[in-house]
């Protein structure tokens, strides 16, 4: 018997997940029945997002609730180790939580806890202690695929871990990676200790690549007309900080973006069927009466909107994430619903702007642990009592290096992204236009400079940020033009969209 009855909290996070991927969100081809669930029990949040839209700080803004600039790290960085004890597991820890993590972290030294009780990792096929030029082997996945008989067989498959081509999945299908995480969460569990509170964290690696679905999720997306890539009127004269996410699309004729939409939508179906199984193991238990959920991705994809692939931007696809939070079920667990309002209905939405770094302060809520004073983050549990209310007027999201960014202001309303190494800027009426079509920073003057003044307001509050000099945005090379060899140089970031071999 759990002591004082405290929640459990089971986070469930997919990557690569695009918000407007899922039935609950209006999309009538892909199947996630089981996360419209969730949204149809608790609260689903339109507007929130990835302020710093890549793997590595994304993940650490989630275990520490601190934005990339707190962190100190804007863009994709391996090795790079958290710079707080006070992470979202540790602070469950201290309150009395057992806590476990199963999938992928993407946080180092890889095998560093940071709080967790249990880590049992899949981290996509990267040498654990690389970024330190160490040998420390590779994740519990590669170690168990290697006891059913098929040792290094993870990418037999041919694919690459960033790149869009795909194929069905080359081995038995309880040997896929989103099988296996779905299966241990489920054994870890049957198998926790049950006189603590359990917080465990189920961290899928799909939908992102390599594309390899299992075949029977192939089947159900058959019969069905895909949907194409949205194309913005401005797209034929993207900044130069787009070149990277352009590369990925170059060579994709429409078959391939087509079987690329299609391999996409079955792996994201392939998880929803695992969260599933992970409801049913927690109501066998006899826990799911007083268990939270809060499902979520690190960042999505842009999925050739705009020619664009990939994240690392602030375009709709990229940067504009699935958040619910789902109480347990009303009627049941009376200690975890003491949060909510006697009168508290499910299914609820909220348009305004929350982010990855509200889930560490919300899951301290929930369980009565200590919520750092430090962080960026606020709790949700205020918004999911009121649907209406709000945590913060804008968000800030920012990407790259000093004299590369892009940076984005938005009230889930309109949006204003600046690009600091040509000062190039988009602004869109994302409630009219969610698609983000059509640029209005020459349409609609007044608006722009309302939106790069609240830009210029947040960054003066930094000390001697570059991007501000007398009040004012300055780009770091307004009159660069790169040659067709440097364009070429920056696509090549990601050599062959880093395939992987026998390993």
């Amino acid at each position: 018997m759990v002591k004082n009855n405290q929640p459990n909290i089971v986070m469930i996070s997919c990557d690569h997940l695009r918000a407007d991927l899922m039935g609950c969100a209006g999309n009538e081809v892909i199947q996630t029945p089981h996360i419209d669930l969730l949204a149809k029990k608790g609260v689903r949040f339109t507007q929130a997002y990835s302020t710093t839209p890549v793997c590595v700080p994304a993940r650490a803004t989630v275990m520490t609730g601190m934005d990339g600039h707190s962190l100190d790290l804007t863009e994709y960085r391996e090795g790079v180790e958290l710079p707080v004890i006070e992470t979202l597991p540790q602070q469950l820890s201290d309150a009395g939580y057992q806590t476990m993590v199963i999938g992928k972290m993407h946080t180092y030294p890889e095998r560093r806890r940071y709080g967790f009780h249990e880590m049992i990792l899949w981290e996509e096929g990267r040498p654990f202690g690389a970024p330190y030029g160490e040998n420390r082997g590779y994740g519990d996945y590669e170690q168990w695929l290697a006891e059913q008989g098929y040792p290094g067989m993870a990418f037999g498959h041919g694919m690459s871990i960033n790149g869009y081509t795909t194929t069905p999945w080359h081995l038995p299908d309880h040997l896929h990676p989103t099988e296996w995480i779905g299966y241990e969460t489920c054994k870890q569990i049957k198998r926790r200790d049950w006189t603590s509170p359990l917080f465990l964290w189920a961290s899928f690696t799909a939908p992102h690549p390599p594309l390899v679905p299992l075949q029977k999720d192939l089947y159900m997306y058959d019969r069905d007309e895909m949907p194409r890539p949205v194309m913005g009127e401005w797209a034929e004269n993207h900044p130069l900080f787009h070149q990277l996410g352009l590369s990925f699309g170059e060579t994709m004729t429409d078959k391939q973006i087509d079987l690329a939409y299609r391999a996409y939508f079955a792996m994201v179906t392939q998880v929803d069927r695992q969260i599933n199984r992970i409801i049913g193991t927690l109501r066998n238990e006899g826990i799911l009466e007083n268990t939270w959920f809060i499902f979520t991705s690190d960042h999505g994809d842009n999925l050739g909107d705009h020619q664009l692939w990939q994240k690392t931007n602030f375009l709709k696809g990229s940067c504009n994430i699935p958040l619910i939070i789902t109480p347990p079920l009303v009627g049941f667990g009376e200690q975890s619903n003491e949060l909510l309002h006697s009168d508290w209905l499910p299914g609820r939405v909220n348009d305004s702007v929350v982010g990855l770094e509200d889930i560490l302060p919300t899951c301290c809520e929930i369980g009565g642990a200590e919520i750092p004073g430090h962080i960026d983050g606020q709790s949700l549990i205020p918004l999911v009592n009121n649907s209406a209310s709000s945590v913060r007027n804008v968000i800030l999201g920012e990407y790259g290096s000093l004299g590369k960014r892009s940076l984005m202001v938005t009230d889930g309303k309109q949006k204003y992204i600046w690009y600091e190494e040509d000062g190039f800027e988009l602004l869109f009426d994302i409630q009219k236009d969610p698609n983000e079509i059509t640029n209005l920073v020459t349409m609609q003057p007044e608006m722009r400079n309302g939106w790069k003044e609240k830009l210029i307001d947040i960054l003066s509050t930094r000390k001697h940020d570059p991007a501000i000099f007398n009040h004012n945005l300055r780009a770091s090379s307004s009159e660069l033009e790169l040659s067709s060899l440097e364009k070429e140089k920056r696509k090549n970031a990601y050599p062959f969209f880093h395939p992987m071999g026998l390993h």
